[in-house]
């Protein structure tokens, strides 16, 4: 069955999107890039119609993505498990997200290297524990091998965090200090054979700025 375009018609509440008018009745509506070539007086079958709609569909899919993405980097499996919660199809949800990657605007290497240097250098913890951070945002195994073997040895991470969290602990004498600051770096994802000589350097350290102050 073939129809006629009568009218297309930018809608009052969404300039982005056009209200598409059959042989006088509307019929669907679609975002401006998809109605582009479509004219009045077109005549358009109905095989044309759901594929103009399937790549709506898409549209839809890929501007949701765009603004979820605008807030903070996200991984694939960030944004397929964010549209999901809408009525697109796992199918739609796919060739949204390989878009997005066609695109550059997801990057799951990226983001796993942008990862492990925010921890290193902001929050440093361990390497089993940003591991396990990767893992817990669905980014695969091999690029979490990659971006891990590139990070600094554990022991200078505990160091790092270590000397970071002293500084919270001034005034305290050295069992709450020793007390606080294992935990603190245990809870960070180290093992104890890292945790108790880096806490008791720290200590070394922290007593005698201590001294000289």
């Amino acid at each position: 069955m073939q129809k006629t375009i009568t009218a297309l018609k930018i809608q009052k509440k969404n300039h982005n999107r056009v209200n598409i008018f059959l042989d006088n009745e509307f019929a669907f509506g679609l975002f401006i890039i998809n109605a582009s070539n479509l004219k009045v007086g077109q005549i358009i079958s109905q095989s044309e119609i759901e594929k103009l709609q399937y790549a709506d569909q898409i549209e839809e899919g890929f501007q949701k993505a765009l603004r979820f993405i605008s807030f903070k980097p996200r991984t694939e499996s960030d944004i397929f498990k964010k549209l999901s919660e809408s009525d697109l199809d796992e199918e739609i949800i796919k060739k949204v997200i390989n878009r997005l990657v066609e695109k550059g605007y997801v990057d799951d290497f990226q983001f796993a290297q942008n990862w492990v240097e925010n921890r290193s250098i902001n929050k440093p913890r361990s390497k089993k524990l940003v591991t396990w951070e990767l893992k817990n945002k669905k980014v695969s195994e091999d690029i979490i091998n990659d971006v891990i073997i590139g990070m600094v040895p554990d022991e200078k991470l505990a160091l790092l965090a270590s000397e970071k969290y002293a500084k919270r602990l001034s005034g305290c004498e050295k069992d709450v200090f020793i007390r606080r600051l294992s935990g603190y770096l245990s809870r960070r994802g180290f093992s104890y054979s890292i945790v108790r000589p880096t806490v008791e350097e720290t200590w070394k350290k922290f007593r005698q700025i201590k001294f000289e102050n």
